[in-house]
């Protein structure tokens, strides 16, 4: 998995916030958001384009805009982690843009973006705003079929390696190098940059930039589902958030690593299983054998094999247990 990324456009824009986000699901769909903030001078003109190299992407991938998601209170404190004292349309419509207002900092215009998905591209298009106040915002949702990470299978554990590259140009791609030379853009300045990777919480952190890491938490389930009610459902309690911050770069390098073990308390309990299982099969054997005719055959058992018995059906329904919770 590639996970270098570039974001670029023709006026000189400098991205005061870039957020990354993403939501691992093992044997699901994975998803990652990105939400840029930027001063209301870069508009110089009605209409602003800011393209945005994902190599991962594919022409028919589905990517959301997550204005009507973030026109909501408890979602847009969930997202900013800052009390939300109120919110107000930019327009006619809430579909023109809203304005946050927040307790603590400045307010935050969110407007709506649209997304021209391309191979390994992605091209957002802002109208200027008649109103607003503070920095402008956008975020978008893309959904990724497997997972975001470079993933490593073993036979005790998987590794998921999140080596994420933001604007390095010592490795710019053919293809973004011509987009470059051919639509005159420029690769945009991040001032910070903020991400968080979303985990099952039976996955432990293997290795973390000390000098980056800011918290890890609890995700809050509720919140999150509704924030992104479309996105898989999970339990409660069981996933962890890693948050990671750096700024004041030309170019940014995130390495994080994750480890699941593989062999677990349904590994083991179907070895257990299996085991007794083939004991009983040559201790069935001994005893039909040996049977004496004319006497029930599960009388003349001994009481070792009925313990033999028992504890395989118990190790079964806990099996089916485990099974029909995940």
């Amino acid at each position: 998995m590639n996970n270098s990324y570039y974001i670029l456009a023709k006026e000189d824009i400098q991205i005061e916030r870039l957020h990354i986000c993403t939501w691992e699901f093992p044997n699901a769909d994975s998803y990652i958001e990105f939400g840029m903030e930027f001063s209301y001078r870069s508009f110089t003109n009605d209409t602003l384009n800011i393209w945005l190299s994902v190599p991962f992407i594919k022409e028919n991938d589905d990517v959301k805009c997550l204005l009507k998601n973030l026109a909501d209170s408890a979602n847009s404190r969930f997202i900013f982690n800052n009390i939300v004292s109120g919110i107000s349309n930019i327009g006619a419509d809430s579909r023109d843009g809203s304005v946050l207002h927040f307790e603590g900092r400045d307010s935050l215009t969110i407007l709506p973006c649209k997304i021209d998905v391309s191979s390994g591209l992605l091209k957002f298009t802002l109208n200027k705003p008649n109103r607003y106040e503070g920095n402008l915002y956008f975020r978008v949702l893309v959904k990724h079929n497997g997972t975001i990470a470079i993933k490593k299978s073993g036979i005790a554990q998987n590794t998921y390696i999140y080596d994420l590259k933001i604007n390095e140009t010592r490795n710019l791609p053919e293809d973004i190098y011509h987009l470059k030379s051919n639509e005159n853009l420029q690769i945009c300045q991040i001032q910070n940059l903020f991400c968080l990777h979303s985990v099952p919480d039976d996955f432990e952190f293997s290795f973390i930039d000390s000098s980056k890491l800011k918290n890890i938490r609890k995700l809050e389930t509720e919140a999150f589902k509704k924030y992104l009610p479309d996105v898989k459902d999970i339990g409660k309690d069981c996933y962890n958030i890693m948050f990671l911050k750096d700024c004041g770069k030309e170019s940014y390098s995130l390495f994080t690593t994750c480890s699941e073990e593989t062999i677990g308390t349904k590994q083991i309990s179907l070895a257990i299983a299996t085991n007794i299982l083939c004991s009983l099969l040559f201790f069935v054997y001994s005893v039909r054998t040996g049977i004496k005719k004319g006497e029930v055959w599960y009388i003349q058992m001994p009481w070792e094999g009925i313990i033999a018995l028992f504890v395989l059906i118990v190790l079964c329904l806990y099996l089916f247990h485990i099974k029909r919770k995940k």
